[in-house]
């Protein structure tokens, strides 16, 4: 089966993606992403295909899943059986933003453990408690407290890897990747390096992958799970954010039009749709929280 190359929404501001998700069902493709996964079936049952092996799972397994390992989750709801999906996964890139850490000579067994550990597992039954209560934990905090806790969870895994269920026995990569899949790609880095342009806009966007601009939004959500308009939004609401808590720019008409929008009022829109709060609320709730008030 031809596997899809998945591209996990960008978050320029972090080494871990947390994602949180509540829908009918699980992502239909079968699929590959760059990034090592976690995850944790909080709801939902069903076969899990990944590379060539098939496991059933229930509620409350936990899968950690290599980098590029082809996998789909497909539930198996009965006749009568309300579909709904609940789960949370953890994304993330050992060569990346976080390689710093494993970099470390304190950090050369976990990062053993890592490399050693891409052809995934099912982690131990025992574990499953207490590796789904840190997991939900995680999504509470945030900055360094946020990166403790998941190397802890690592360290976790990694003390108990005689326990976990191999899913693979042999590491595939894929050989290559599709026209489609490269184009989408070429995309985001487009996107990613022109996104606080103005005149940025969908027919451009689709000009440079060679598609139309319906095939192109089509194509993007399907590797993504979220739209392009949503891609772009959340990047630029990262730079604002970025903008907003620096010492050099405070005026919120100045940070808009320096983050891509054009418009003072949808930037607020924006802003509060992704943030929960105004810009002016953000900024408030950031000053507070960051000022010695000793």
């Amino acid at each position: 089966m031809k596997s899809l190359q998945f591209s996990v929404p960008a978050d320029t501001n972090k080494s871990i993606r947390i994602q949180e998700d509540i829908m009918p069902n699980f992502y239909p493709y079968f699929h590959r992403h760059t990034e090592t996964q976690i995850m944790w079936i909080i709801k939902g049952h069903g076969t899990l295909a990944i590379e060539q092996n098939l496991f059933t799972f229930e509620a409350g397994d936990i899968f950690y899943l290599g980098a590029n390992q082809s996998h789909v989750f497909k539930g198996a709801f009965n006749e009568n059986e309300k579909q709904k999906v609940h789960a949370i996964s953890i994304f993330f890139d050992p060569d990346k933003k976080i390689a710093a850490f494993f970099d470390l000579p304190e950090f050369e067994e976990l990062k053993n453990f890592i490399e050693h550990s891409k052809v995934g597992f099912q982690i131990a039954s025992k574990l499953k408690s207490s590796v789904g209560d840190s997991m939900a934990a995680l999504q509470k905090t945030q900055g360094v407290e946020q990166i403790l806790d998941f190397i802890k969870i690592l360290n976790h895994l990694m003390l108990n890897r005689h326990l976990h269920v191999p899913l693979s026995s042999e590491k595939k990569l894929p050989n290559h990747i599709s026209d489609n899949d490269q184009r989408i790609i070429d995309a985001q880095f487009y996107i990613k390096k022109n996104f606080t342009q103005h005149k940025l806009t969908l027919d451009t966007i689709a000009r440079e992958a060679c598609m139309t601009p319906q095939a192109f939004c089509r194509s993007f959500k399907k590797h993504t799970r979220i739209t392009y308009i949503q891609y772009l939004n959340e990047l630029r609401v990262q730079r604002a954010c970025r903008l907003l808590t620096s010492s050099s720019m405070y005026n919120i008409s100045s940070v808009a039009f320096n983050s891509g929008f054009t418009s003072l009022t949808n930037f607020n829109r924006v802003f509060k749709s992704i943030m929960k709060y105004s810009p002016k609320e953000y900024l408030k709730h950031y000053k507070e929280a960051t000022t010695d008030h000793e």
